[in-house]
């Protein structure tokens, strides 16, 4: 008997780490059950009663005699089941049978084989398991010059997650949001986690190795490690998303501004003028997308196109005025059926400000989306008051679509003077809220505590207290006027729209 003992070592690789990154992967796996096996030493064996000698853990090599065969290979597995070997190897020439093949299937005992002389490959094998530190710096290795190759953050999670033993790895935002990876990750009771730097140098995102179970310390440190490889690329990938993403969203404004710019009215697309994923002729319905007012700038174009594109990638959205746009175009579109799933995408779109949205009516051709974008802008001026995540269509608000142009500054500001009294109670806010549900019902407060989603005796409280105010919305001749203070107040209110919910006891 020839017998190749590695050296017994705090941490012992796994026959999954072999297959992976080991000797191992040359060799044709023909039973793959149960690779988490431990390996504590290599034994080559020329006689059955040899691995009678050999305890748990043992990479079982047939020499060329023993492998000749097939009873023996069967002989061979039975006795390295039965010593719970970490797995049996044997020649390729006299390889098990399919009847073998399925015992060990079974016993959930791996068997290999190999078409090397299985004394240089035991000798080899052994060389490996006594330096585990040895074969996982190359798998490190390995990882990073992969890296390299992969271009987005689902290209480098998923060679960690192909080439790591027993890890599955996940990037998640602070707040917990899976963004590449595999979700199992991050509930996993056993993990190894590392921080993820944005272009800016600040975290962005945690980068989380789950472990199927409690990790050696050295092993924790090898995939401490990996991750820590993965991080540079994973900044670069995130960084160039994002100078993409600006590139494409003023390519698109500018294209817009083309398009919607032609002398006389025509609207139609210019000679190298690009608009992916758009069309013009046909049936549209445009959609628009705003933020709060003091929320607004151009520095928020690159996370809300690329939130876009996660939950929208055939659609694209461009800058355009104080918001974002974009137009569904099908032959049977309607307003109500665009509605109703962009809903659904804003629930799911992880933007960096909350987002609501008006919707055009369906028209045909170049002019009639022009007009359908019009009635957009105009539906989400009015709608963006009414809560972060609302969509509403034109059609939908009606008349009231027109106090969405009632933002500016100076008109805000004269509201605030005319409701000094009202927003200097205790609940100022929620009283400019709940009058301006009352005006929208027509002065209906059981139609306005429903819209609120209060009791009715809660909000006839309310309008005594705005009554004590000195506010009287009965008159004729003020009811306008305060209608429109409210509105203008109502974009720096959402907050106070928040609390008049919370305040139901009141």
């Amino acid at each position: 008997m020839s017998s190749v003992r590695a050296p017994r070592v705090a941490e012992q690789l796994t026959v999954d780490e072999l297959v992976r990154y080991g000797p191992l992967g040359r060799a044709q796996m023909l039973v793959g059950e149960d690779l988490g096996r431990r390996v504590s030493r290599v034994a080559l064996v020329s006689e059955l009663d040899q691995i009678r000698s050999h305890g748990p853990g043992t990479v079982v090599v047939l020499s060329a005699t023993l492998g000749h065969g097939a009873w023996m290979v069967e002989s061979a597995l039975r006795l390295a089941w039965e010593r719970s070997a970490s797995c049996l190897v044997s020649p390729a020439e006299a390889g098990p049978t399919s009847a073998t093949a399925q015992l060990a299937t079974r016993m959930r005992l791996p068997v290999f084989a190999v078409g090397e002389d299985p004394a240089a490959y035991a000798l080899e094998l052994a060389a490996v398991v006594a330096s585990p530190e040895a074969a996982r710096a190359r798998l490190a290795a390995r990882c990073a010059e992969l890296f390299t190759e992969r271009s987005s953050p689902r290209g480098i999670l998923g060679v960690i997650n192909a080439e790591v033993p027993g890890v599955t790895a996940a990037l998640l935002l602070p707040d917990g949001h899976l963004l590449a990876g595999q979700s199992a990750a991050a509930r996993a009771e056993h993990q190894v986690r590392v921080e993820v730097p944005g272009p800016d140098g600040r975290r962005w995102a945690d980068l989380v190795a789950g472990l199927a179970a409690p990790p050696a310390p050295t092993w924790a440190e090898s995939v401490r490690l990996i991750l820590r490889l993965a991080r540079a690329p994973l900044t670069t990938s995130v960084a160039r998303e994002r100078v993409s993403a600006v590139y494409g969203a003023e390519q698109a404004r500018a294209a817009l501004a083309a398009l919607f710019a032609r002398p006389g009215g025509a609207v139609e697309a210019e000679p190298g003028v690009d608009l992916p994923g758009w069309r013009l002729e046909g049936r549209h319905v445009a959609v628009f997308l705003r933020t709060d007012p003091a929320l607004e700038g151009a520095g928020l174009s690159p996370g809300v196109v690329s939130a876009w594109q996660e939950v929208l990638p055939d659609l694209p959205l461009a800058p355009w005025q104080d918001g974002w746009a974009s137009w569904w175009t099908e032959p049977e579109i309607e307003s109500g059926q665009v509605a109703a799933a962009l809903r659904r995408h804003l629930s799911r779109m992880r933007v960096p400000v909350p987002l609501s949205a008006g919707v055009g009516r369906a028209a045909e051709g170049g002019e009639g989306l022009r007009a359908s974008l019009e009635q957009a802008v105009l539906a989400a001026g009015a709608t963006v008051r009414l809560g972060h995540g609302e969509v509403r269509t034109f059609d939908e608000l009606g008349y009231r679509a027109l106090l969405g142009t009632l933002g500016q500054a100076e008109l805000a500001a004269a509201a605030r003077l005319v409701l000094a009294d009202l927003l200097a109670a205790p609940d100022g806010p929620v009283l400019v809220v709940t009058l301006a549900a009352v005006l929208d019902c027509g002065g209906s407060t059981g139609r306005a505590a429903a819209r609120l989603g209060l009791h009715r005796n809660t909000v006839l409280g309310r309008v005594e207290r705005i009554r004590a105010r000195g506010v009287d919305f009965d008159h004729p001749d003020q009811r306008l006027a305060l209608h429109l203070a409210c509105y203008a107040l109502l974009p720096e209110l959402q907050n106070g729209r928040q609390a008049a919910t919370q305040q139901a006891g009141q």
